[in-house]
């Protein structure tokens, strides 16, 4: 099949021009390696200098900006394993996607041991307060102010996957985010219009998003001062420090001054949150085995019980569009009855087959999903054949928390109880990324950051599987949202109209709209048995896929 995109370039939403440096800035050893990209629609398609496809033989890395994607690159040629190349990328996102994400957010990765053949999962989940009830509720004044600040947990997730997992020295894990905070980068379109909400509602914010009260544009040059010496101070003294030193002073004596109850005793119990788990293969779908939630698995099911591959693309293909939006509101469904006493239930392939004419042929159930994370996504795999995949976050449902910073570091805030003390903010049984396996090794691995975290990856991963479609076919068919607070599932409109015409006469409520994030910002990488390895990033916003 051909790898032409199905919709042009400019339908994509506008994308980051890459790297930049201040002259006169302090210099550091990190520098921006020199890769070439490739353009599976030729090089004359090619107008800027980064790309969303790449093939290689040894490494490949995706994430979700150039200067990650060049920074776990970075790491790889230091002689970095995969896990050091993701600690690297994802430091370096809390910079140049600062309040997407942040080191005072929540962290998560998932390492694949080629030698071993071992799967880990690493979490640094937000920690509560002990002396808070948080029985405040999602999207109340108390969440956006220093009462809902929780103890970040993404610096002890570093620090629990580099002393398990890497090989490079910790100082050197800071390098690239150093330079870029301290030197400055060309902000993103992406990061521009997230700060519109609350980035600066305090005055601290407001001298980096407002200089001289002017508002920063995509392509400016954004310095943060204050988050580099932070981050120096961590990659100097090490995690602790920032859990026990200035900086959690200060995020404590912020917090008070809202009435928040966290304390230097709660920040001092930092290493707990950091955790490591091994995590086992389950399910057999099309031959693959599946590492994901309990309920990505019951989808991927789905798929093959009600015979996906039969009907085709959902591009021109009304059936295959509307088997798809019944699995998704099953699965999204289900959510509020999963639990460890049911996950072997769900990730049965017979219990999909059971439930499959009820999925396919039952009245439309009101479905309405609005678990939207900001966070980062990135894929990496280095020459020994290890792989590091997963999201960092920020983990509330708006960029930025609450909008206040302490040290340059924007605070993520507490939803309510359950999100602090339970299971987190995601809904149960959904992950934020899909890896299919294949006699013990990495075949597909596919994840998305915010709202689209389970229908974009899915999507995207069964028309590679269903249908044989190409990575960057797969990357280029129209995606569908999940319902929200209005009710109506969001279309990309380069759906065949007849597509359209079927969603309305069987009653599903749909808003039609360009390319964007509601669909899922997918990152994906591909093995096959040759030996060659393909990583895309989608084009509907800034990513960069690197590959050698």
């Amino acid at each position: 099949m051909s790898s032409k995109p199905e919709f042009s370039r400019r339908d994509f939403i506008g994308r980051c021009a890459g790297f930049a440096c201040l002259a006169g800035a302090p210099s550091f050893a990190y520098s921006t390696p020199r890769v070439q990209p490739q353009d599976p629609a030729g090089p004359k398609r090619m107008s800027r200098p980064q790309d969303h496809h790449a093939e290689g033989k040894n490494i490949a890395v995706t994430t979700t900006s150039k200067q990650a994607s060049d920074a776990a690159l970075w790491a790889l040629h230091k002689g970095g394993n995969a896990a050091d190349a993701y600690l690297v990328a994802a430091l370096a996102q809390t910079v140049v996607e600062h309040g997407l994400t942040s080191v005072a957010g929540g962290f998560s990765m998932k390492y694949f041991d080629a030698a071993t053949g071992i799967i880990s999962s690493v979490l640094g989940p937000l920690g509560p307060a002990e002396a808070e009830s948080y029985d405040f509720k999602r999207g109340s004044p108390e969440t956006q102010t220093g009462r809902a600040m929780p103890v970040p947990g993404f610096l002890s997730g570093v620090h629990s996957a580099h002393q398990r997992f890497g090989t490079l020295e910790w100082q050197a894990l800071f390098e690239p985010a150093i330079k870029h905070a301290i030197e400055g980068f060309k902000v993103s379109p992406l990061v521009v219009s997230a700060a519109r909400s609350k980035a600066a509602r305090f005055e601290n914010g407001k001298a980096l998003w407002l200089p001289d009260g002017k508002p920063l544009r995509a392509g400016d040059i954004l310095i943060q001062s204050q988050l580099g010496a932070t981050l120096q101070g961590v990659a100097s003294d090490g995690a602790a420090s920032f859990y026990t030193g200035e900086f959690a002073r200060e995020y404590v004596r912020r917090s008070k001054a809202d009435n928040g109850r966290i304390t230097r005793k709660d920040m001092a119990g930092w290493q707990a949150l950091g955790t490591i788990r091994e995590n086992q293969l389950e399910g057999n779908y099309r031959g693959y085995q599946v590492s994901s939630g309990g309920l990505n698995t019951y989808a991927l099911h789905l798929a093959e019980a009600l015979d996906l591959k039969s009907t085709g693309p959902a591009r021109s293909n009304p059936e295959s569009m509307f088997r798809q939006y019944r699995i998704m509101e099953e699965v999204l469904l289900s959510s509020g009855d999963y639990s460890k006493a049911t996950h072997k239930r769900f990730t049965s392939a017979k219990h999909a087959r059971d439930r499959a004419k009820f999925v396919l042929e039952s009245p439309l159930r009101k479905l309405s999903f609005d678990q939207i994370f900001n966070t980062c996504f990135l894929v990496v795999r280095d020459k020994a054949g290890n792989c590091a995949w997963g999201t960092h976050s920020i983990n509330t449902p708006t960029a930025f928390g609450a909008g206040i910073l302490v040290g340059g570091v924007y605070a993520a805030h507490a939803m309510n109880r359950e999100h602090v003390r339970g299971a987190g903010g995601s809904a149960p049984g959904l992950s934020t990324s899909i890896a299919l396996f294949k006699e013990g090794r990495p075949h597909l691995i596919a994840g998305s950051p915010g709202f689209g975290f389970v229908h974009g990856p899915w999507q995207y991963l069964t028309a590679i599987v269903e249908w044989g479609l190409t990575p960057t076919e797969a990357m280029n068919q129209p995606r569908f949202g999940l319902p929200r607070k209005d009710g109506k599932a969001y279309c990309e409109r380069h759906f065949d109209k007849k597509v359209f015409d079927m969603l309305a006469k069987r009653g599903i409520p749909i808003a039609e709209g360009q390319p964007s994030a509601f669909t899922g910002l997918v990152g994906a990488l591909v093995a096959d048995s040759s030996g060659k390895v393909q990583v895309v990033q989608d084009g509907r916003q800034d990513g960069y896929a690197r590959a050698e």
